[in-house]
């Protein structure tokens, strides 16, 4: 069992186990964990001792509360800029993961946040327990949602838009109905359902999924799914202004005092980091995911550049006054965005005069 690199490594039978281990920073991922799962992978791959993969935390807390955004800050303000090189290595950690040829499960039990729900959603089998919580909370700090959220969002429709613009928190409950995750067990049954699988005489994706099933909890009604006409009827609008004012406007509606508190929740974000959530779900809606990672990665190039996020993270982390002066406009990142578009999803050519 190895200890570098804030990961715990271990073969447990037929399944390799990669366990984050940085507690202290709710297993934030570092560059140095993400190169560490990626080796680990590639090590694994011809093994045939290893048939199958798990990624679990070590901490009670949360699972991954998502990247190691004060490297971020403190790379591009240093002039490293090992941030490209940084979010370039996630990503191939990302495709790695997903074109895994063995399965890979991984065990969700606390906070799945930004970079770590992106973690979770490239592994082939998810299973939570009861204490998660989900949210791509990137707004709050002047970002856009990454990680493959483009896709694995917009899948959602007008509930992507909802988390991505928002960055609300859903339960386990609700990620189970939005498919999200795939499996919901009790969160002290998640050793006994390791040790099974490390001792099942073999583990292919079939038998894996036989052994959940004997340990499958029943969910807790969804929250979420009481508010998903409202949230239809509020965050289908094509323009954020119009999604602000459906809000204000819910005074009479049964989900009044809902619409009031998300409305709240909006007005303390980013205007730019909304604006470009907002066209980053709609655009996702007709990309394959590899274009949407590509589009993430080539806005991800610009964002320290152009976006809020340096003035996010320094409010939030740095100064921690909880103040952020959000830039009013930025028609050139708004330009930036669109040249970056595939071009049969560029609306500067006709669609005005069509």
């Amino acid at each position: 069992m190895s200890m570098e690199n804030n990961l715990a490594i271990s073969v447990q039978g037929h399944l390799g186990v990669i366990t984050l281990d940085r507690a202290s920073h709710l297993n934030a991922l570092s560059i140095a964990m993400i190169h560490g799962i990626t080796q680990q992978l590639e090590q694994w791959r011809e093994d045939p001792q290893v048939q199958a993969v798990l990624i679990n935390s070590n901490s009670a807390k949360a699972f991954c509360a998502g990247g190691d955004i004060r490297y971020l800050y403190e790379s591009y303000q240093n002039g490293t800029r090992n941030d490209q090189r940084y979010f370039a290595d996630e990503y191939h950690m990302l495709n790695t993961l997903r074109q895994y040829p063995k399965p890979v499960l991984v065990f969700l039990d606390g906070y799945v946040l930004g970079g770590g729900f992106g973690l979770a959603q490239a592994c082939h089998i998810l299973v939570s327990s009861e204490k998660s919580r989900f949210a791509m909370p990137e707004t709050a700090i002047g970002f856009f949602p990454d990680v493959g959220a483009t896709h694995f969002l917009s899948r959602l429709d007008d509930i992507g838009v909802y988390m991505a613009v928002t960055g609300e928190q859903i339960s386990s409950s609700d990620a189970l109905h939005l498919d999200l995750i795939d499996y919901l067990v009790a969160s002290e049954q998640l050793g006994q359902l390791q040790t099974e699988l490390a001792n099942a005489p073999q583990l292919n994706q079939q038998y894996i999924e036989q052994i959940i099933a004997r340990h499958l909890k029943t969910p807790v009604p969804s929250e979420l799914k009481q508010y998903e006409e409202a949230i239809r009827q509020h965050f289908a609008h094509a323009e954020l202004g119009q999604i602000e004012d459906s809000l204000a406007n819910a005074a009479e509606d049964e989900h009044a005092d809902w619409a009031a508190k998300i409305l709240a929740t909006l007005q303390q974000r980013s205007l730019l980091a909304k604006q470009i959530s907002l066209k980053l779900q709609h655009v996702g809606r007709g990309l394959s995911l590899e274009q949407c990672m590509q589009l993430e990665r080539d806005l991800q190039d610009i964002w320290f550049e152009q976006g809020d996020m340096l003035e996010g993270v320094r409010a939030l982390l740095i100064d921690k006054d909880k103040q952020p002066k959000w830039q009013t406009e930025n028609p050139e990142l708004m330009q930036m965005f669109e040249n970056l578009l595939p071009p049969s999803r560029q609306q500067k050519q006709m669609s005005a005069s069509v």
